[in-house]
């Protein structure tokens, strides 16, 4: 009888193990599935896009989509071209990326959201490699990716920039790259870091300049040389302080001092109280998070808090400092609180495994309820800002947004070789959600307010011709079709956008609910050599 007893408590031991697939729920086994790496992050990424959605041709992408198409078909943007070339002259991204489309024949707009999806997959494979060094427990590591997915499009202290964009930029992968750096410095894996920083400066060299100081700054405090920290604090502001009284005494053009001053986020001064605001939460969780540690360097959570630290209070100190005011135009288009992008994301992983392992714990219901609301939010923040665009723009589906549907006629059914213009303001149009016209419609056209502020506000060089065309044609749409005539010949422009409201004599060939597109008389070549311009 003992043994019959025997027998069966050992059978009852190894019944679990050998047969576990047979015993377990089916919620059990989706578990054990999630937990695969390449299923987990493969659902992050769907559900990231699902979040933020993608939109090709708004915003920044608008300048980088103009660059890429620029390549792929060299004949396009004929005239105007300066708003397109300081980006494939100062960054590989657009370049590689339209040569790769141009080599295989890709369609562009397919090709540019399977590149999109690939960034957001890179961003959160680095991320998770990340959480993977920094903390040990599951639920540590679900928090943090899961935060980090709901919120990508979390906009970064009122620097006009994001965690990740919801369309594609250099930043797209200039911010993987280098999140992978400081992965595999915290490997020490050196060479793998170098690698990595250079691809973030190819692709991007203004935010691989910070990724950079944040990489030497954990070195540095890997190997607790403080003087050295000390060293590099008072050399960046000796350089700060040195470029700002150069800057002053060489002084700026006025086209190029409204361009720059245009961009309100360049100047501390300018910002709104509640982004300023923004910069303190990550530099007090990451003196919480260090303190938490006993101020010690020994783990890869120490490092990164105090190098967050380190790195967020010398930027905000040099923008205080030198990019504080409209006198110091040459370092505040460096816009040093960029460096905050890399603090944010790094601030979230950390806020993310907070709340994994203390506060949601294994209650599935809360950790249900958190990260659906968040996700929630996110998600609205997205339809409000982009209301009259698809969420998603598939690259199969067809637009429904009417200044859109009329650059993708433009696109189809006017020559290489136009010129066009519009109001420069042209994107604060109701239903326009800052939809690029010279990406979209792939014709040159006249300096806007927007993007190409943008452009000048950097490169110097194109400043004046842009506000001279700024002036030129500010709120040319309430004008008369003859100060179009005037105005507009010298320009050598002989197609116009206006909004549907505006009345003209000029042959419209298309006009929806939002947009009309004008074809200026033929005879008008024939002023176009005497005409001045009139200032409106």
């Amino acid at each position: 009888m003992a043994l019959l007893l025997l027998e069966k408590k050992k059978s009852e031991e190894v019944s679990p193990v050998t047969e576990p697939i047979a015993q377990s729920s089916l919620w059990q086994r989706i578990l054990v599935l999630l937990q695969q790496p390449f299923v987990f992050l493969s659902g992050l990424t769907f559900l990231a896009l699902l979040i933020q959605g993608y939109h090709p041709y708004v915003d920044d992408a608008a300048i980088y989509v103009a660059g890429i198409e620029k390549v792929i078909h060299p004949s396009l943007f004929p005239l105007h071209a300066e708003y397109v070339l300081p980006h494939l002259k100062h960054s590989l991204f657009s370049f590689t990326l339209g040569w790769s489309i141009r080599a295989l024949h890709i369609p562009l707009a397919y090709a540019l959201f399977a590149t999109y999806v690939v960034s957001l997959a890179l961003m959160l494979f680095a991320c998770w490699r990340l959480s993977c060094l920094l903390f040990t427990k599951p639920k540590a590591r679900w928090g943090a990716m899961l935060l980090i997915t709901a919120t990508l499009t979390l906009p970064v202290a009122g620097s006009a920039i994001f965690f990740i964009d919801p369309y594609l930029t250099a930043r797209s992968f200039s911010t993987p790259a280098t999140l992978f750096a400081i992965v595999y410095v915290l490997e020490r894996r050196m060479v793998a870091s170098t690698l990595c920083l250079i691809a973030a400066f190819v692709l991007h060299p203004l935010m691989a300049a910070y990724a950079i100081g944040y990489v030497i700054t954990l070195g540095l405090l890997r190997a607790q040389r403080w003087n050295w920290l000390a060293g590099m604090a008072v050399l960046v502001m000796a350089i700060g302080f040195a470029a700002s009284h150069a800057g002053n005494l060489l002084g700026s053009s006025p086209a190029y001092t409204v361009a720059a001053t245009s961009r309100s986020y360049f100047f501390l001064n300018q910002w709104a109280w509640y982004e300023i605001f923004g910069l303190f939460p990550p530099l007090a969780a990451a003196a919480i998070f260090w303190a938490s540690r006993g101020f010690s360097l020994k783990s890869n959570y120490s490092r990164i808090s105090a190098a967050s630290l380190y790195v967020g209070t010398l930027a905000l100190l040099f923008a205080v400092c030198f990019a504080r005011t409209q006198d110091s135009i040459l370092l505040a288009r460096l816009q040093p609180l960029r460096a905050f992008q890399l603090i944010y994301i790094l601030f979230f992983l950390l806020l993310g495994s907070v709340l994994g392992e203390y506060i949601l714990r294994r209650r599935w219901w809360a950790w249900i309820g958190c990260f659906t609301t968040i996700a929630g939010i996110m998600f609205t923040a997205q339809i409000y800002i982009y209301p009259s665009l698809a969420h998603i723009e598939w690259p199969w589906s067809q637009t429904h947004n009417p200044w859109e549907q009329a650059f993708l006629w433009i696109r189809g059914n006017t020559p290489n070789d136009a010129l066009f213009a519009l109001d420069p303001h042209y994107q604060a149009q109701p239903q326009e959600d800052t939809v690029g016209f010279r990406a979209t419609a792939q014709r040159s056209v006249l300096a806007d307010w927007n993007k190409d502020g943008g452009v000048a506000a950097i490169y110097p060089a194109v400043a004046a011709e842009w506000w001279n065309e700024m002036r030129a044609t500010e709120h040319f749409s309430q004008w008369t079709d003859a100060q179009r005539i005037q105005v507009l010949a010298p320009y050598h422009v002989n197609w116009i956008v206006l909004p549907a409201s505006s009345a003209t004599q000029f042959t419209c060939p298309y006009v929806n609910s939002a947009v009309r597109v004008c074809q200026l008389p033929e005879h008008l070549t024939l002023l176009r050599d005497s005409a001045q311009p009139l200032k409106p």
